[in-house]
């Protein structure tokens, strides 16, 4: 997937500025950033729930810009998971196949197949009243994943869930995505989620990407202070390079460092 210069503004004022990103085959990616940073905006825009008002959104090669949502090759599975509470769990996950006029037995097929991924098989005849909050998020995974998405688009699913569940979940969702070889997309404000689950990292702030890349490489390489401060805890201090040696002058001494800055002057942070 690869969005190129996307743009969008809603009454005149800017969410989206020029952004460019690329999900590779396969990649967990995870849109990150704090509230109103057009995160969200960007995962509806690459959905088709949004248009932008210019840029380019492209898949497996094809481009989205003239495409509904229902001809693209993605789902979403949203903060709410959006179930229908008349049907039950099986219901709920043969729905897409059924509005596609898929044959039953391939419906049957296809439904239990993700069933049994994601251990639903003692609640295929609930209803979503009567399933925890790690059921109900596991149902949408299902109806989202049996339609075979190029690309699985994942709306803060996690944000209601419990701390300790909320653990849970992500690593089975890692999992998930591991074994089935496709391409995630998640957005979230949580810093700890994003760390655990992603590939990439693209961490946003209003409506420009601030830096990109492995979680680890922005958690021990961030580009600025506003990167620094957002991913983990950090110390932040003014510091200025010596001449006489390798070390920097900070308000609370000399600091000896192991590689020499590339910058005179600059904020360092400390974890």
């Amino acid at each position: 997937m690869y969005a190129k210069r996307i743009q969008k503004s809603f009454d005149q004022q800017p969410v989206l500025k020029n952004i460019s990103l690329i999900a590779w085959q396969g990649e967990f990616l995870t849109l990150l950033g704090p509230s109103g940073c057009g995160k969200t905006t960007l995962l509806r825009i690459i959905a088709g729930l949004e248009v932008p008002d210019s840029g380019d959104v492209t898949i497996c090669g094809r481009k989205m810009n003239t495409l509904p949502a229902n001809k693209r090759p993605v789902n979403t599975v949203f903060q709410n998971y959006a179930l229908f509470p008349h049907l039950s769990v099986f219901e709920n996950i043969a729905f897409g196949l059924r509005s596609l006029r898929v044959a039953n037995n391939d419906v049957q097929v296809r439904c239990m197949k993700a069933v049994q991924m994601l251990q639903l098989e003692p609640y295929i005849k609930r209803r979503p009243h009567e399933l925890s909050g790690g059921q109900k998020q596991r149902v949408a995974l299902a109806r989202a994943l049996v339609n075979e998405p190029e690309v699985l688009l994942l709306d803060e699913p996690m944000s209601a869930l419990d701390a300790k569940l909320r653990g849970e979940v992500q690593i089975e969702l890692r999992r998930l995505q591991q074994s089935l070889g496709k391409t995630f997309i998640l957005v979230t404000h949580d810093q700890d989620e994003a760390m655990t689950v992603s590939d990439r990292i693209v961490l946003m702030r209003e409506g420009r990407v601030e830096q990109a890349g492995t979680p680890s490489k922005i958690y021990d390489h961030p580009h600025n202070r506003f990167v620094a401060e957002f991913l983990g805890s950090a110390n932040l201090i003014e510091a200025a390079k010596r001449d006489s040696d390798d070390g920097m002058d900070t308000p609370l001494g000399a600091l000896r460092i192991l590689k020499q800055p590339l910058w005179n002057k600059g904020t360092l942070a400390i974890r």
